[in-house]
């Protein structure tokens, strides 16, 4: 026998009711509890994957043993709101399916975490515009068969409702266990992790994506006009782009697309060859401002979970660091409170500069090799003891603790007591011939006016220009600026007169690279580069607004 599994979903639909909302009165005393005669013996994985390649629309029975194929799933839609169309998904511990039924409000008996037992016997199992699943078979589309609604009838005499309705879930990682006992949700950090995944498994999913924003036009937008089925763009971290379905005749059609970043849920369908999300609410929508720098995360946000996995700005005071040799913190007995230190990587923030309750309290990694470290640090520098932190990061855990994770560590990506860092001194004087013996020092590049041609300069490789021009785009770390092509690309890195974390846009000049030299010195290609002193063969030239370096046809690492 094969193990349990469910049921449901459809191409052109459009989401639905909240993870909680329709539930009140399920589990009022009286109610009769409905107890389904057929017995699981198929997951919903196991269902697919057998019919994932036919290009028929089949009624399904295992013709070898005639043993009838029965499935369960918990349901994950919700056509509450009108975004989602006659369409029913449920979802088992290995996948979703989506089942095409015409009838409309079928969240009145299939509520969020109803368990549904069906025996797929005599059902039609195919595609809709590449989308797998149920229904009964419909008019073709260029020539291939495609699938269509079944009667609510013929539904109501496969399907058996299983126990009251069980509202909680799980937000669960792709590729980890999918619990047995309750519905889930997967979460994902970017677009590109759907590359990675198997359409019979992911297709119909209940799915949260974090840390991501609709593309909006100028002015305002709605979710759709009325009337009107529309895509709208949701974009990642890193600028990748998912199309969500919306319908113009959902409740919620014409309120305004949120601004700012968060995460988002929905039924992740598939339309041609391409994802798409489709939304059961705008209560699926939890996206805000709140995280920029004019509206910083609290601790208390970060500890409470609320915006886990999204990037932004926290602000809290810093009242001490987790001593060596912690891995995860799980007493007071673990941190120092307190300017002493025994590490230099992580430093705990709180709302009250006089906190020592570690339960109140956030870790901020300080990633190697970058200006929050050198800067903030209490093993070396203890008078940040009590200063105010602002620090731009992902919200997630670190060192067993709610935290901050992932900050490029540049200087504007952090504030002390309101101010930001400015590392920039005094150059050094101009110095050298040009020869590969007595180099340039970048001192002489910043007040050359003349070109020079194959001439050599030293430098420390500090950074890159994220984008524009290098006044404004100057990035002295060796982490990515989301979206930068610059850093993907590799184009360019920042060559300093002295040491990072001492360096800054006074005492820098950018530095173009040339498709052999991106290996060496491009830092999304080899990040071990940052720091390192390297002397370069070039020609001296204007270069994104300033004096800089082009062609570099030979580099040196000293």
């Amino acid at each position: 026998m094969k193990s349990s599994a469910y049921i449901g979903l459809v191409a052109m639909m459009a989401a639905c009711a909240g993870l909680t909302s329709c539930q009140a009165d399920m589990d009022n005393p009286g109610l009769d509890t409905p107890q389904a005669s057929l017995t699981p013996n198929t997951t919903i994985l196991e269902l697919k994957q057998l019919f994932e390649n036919q290009t028929e629309c089949l009624p399904l029975k295992d013709e070898a043993t005639g043993e009838h194929y029965v499935i369960h799933g918990r349901v994950v839609s919700s056509d509450a709101t009108g975004n989602i169309y006659k369409s029913l998904v449920i979802q088992d511990e290995t996948a979703a399916l989506a089942f095409s039924i015409n009838q409309s409000s079928l969240y009145n008996s299939y509520r969020l975490g109803q368990d549904v037992v069906v025996d797929m016997t005599g059902l039609y199992i195919g595609y809709y515009r590449g989308l797998q699943q149920v229904g009964y078979p419909g008019d073709p589309y260029n020539g291939s068969p495609q699938l269509g609604f079944m009667a609510y009838d013929y539904w109501l005499a496969h399907a058996e409702l299983n126990q009251l309705p069980d509202p909680d879930f799980k937000l669960v990682e792709l590729n980890s266990d999918y619990p047995t006992d309750e519905y889930y949700c997967i979460t994902f950090s970017d677009f590109n992790e759907l590359n990675n995944a198997t359409l019979p498994e992911l297709q119909s999913q209940l799915v949260e994506f974090r840390n991501v924003s609709f593309s909006i036009n100028e002015g305002e937008e709605t979710y759709a006009p009325y009337q009107e089925s529309v895509n709208r763009t949701l974009v990642d971290a890193n600028g990748q782009t998912l199309t969500v379905r919306n319908s113009g005749y959902s409740n919620f059609y014409n309120q305004l697309l949120p601004e700012g970043r968060g995460n988002v849920r929905g039924i992740l369908s598939y339309y041609g060859d391409a994802w798409q999300l489709v939304l059961r609410g705008p209560e699926d929508v939890m996206i805000t401002t709140k995280g920029e720098e004019s509206d910083p995360f609290t601790v208390q946000d970060v500890i409470d979970g609320t915006y886990a996995g999204m990037s932004g700005w926290v602000k809290g005071y810093i009242v001490g660091s987790v001593k060596a040799g912690v891995s995860s913190v799980t007493s007071a007995s673990d941190v120092i409170f307190g300017a002493g230190a025994e590490m230099d990587n992580n430093v705990l923030i709180a709302a009250d500069a006089a906190e020592t309750d570690i339960n109140k309290c956030v870790a901020v990694a300080l990633p190697q090799m970058t200006q929050l470290r050198f800067w903030v640090n209490l093993a070396d520098n203890p008078g940040v003891y009590k200063k105010e932190l602002l620090v731009n990061g992902l919200l997630g855990r670190e060192l067993g603790l709610p935290g901050v994770i992932d900050s490029r560590g540049g200087t504007s990506d952090f504030k002390l007591d309101g101010k930001e860092i400015n590392p920039n001194g005094e150059a050094p004087a101009p110095s050298g011939s040009g020869t590969e013996a007595d180099p340039y020092n970048v001192s002489y590049v910043m007040q050359s006016v003349n070109d020079e041609t194959d001439v050599w300069v030293v430098g420390y490789v500090a950074g890159y220009v994220a984008t524009g021009d290098f006044a404004d785009g100057a990035e002295f770390s060796a982490n990515e600026v989301n979206g930068s092509t610059n850093y993907l690309n590799s184009t360019n890195v920042i060559l300093s007169a002295v040491a990072p974390m001492k360096c800054g846009t006074a005492n820098s000049v950018p530095a173009q690279l040339t498709a052999s030299t991106r290996p060496v010195l491009g830092l999304k290609l080899n990040p071990s580069i940052y720091g390192k002193q390297v002397k370069v063969k070039c020609r001296l030239a204007t270069y994104l607004g300033v004096r800089g370096i082009r062609n570099i046809s030979e580099v040196v690492e000293l």
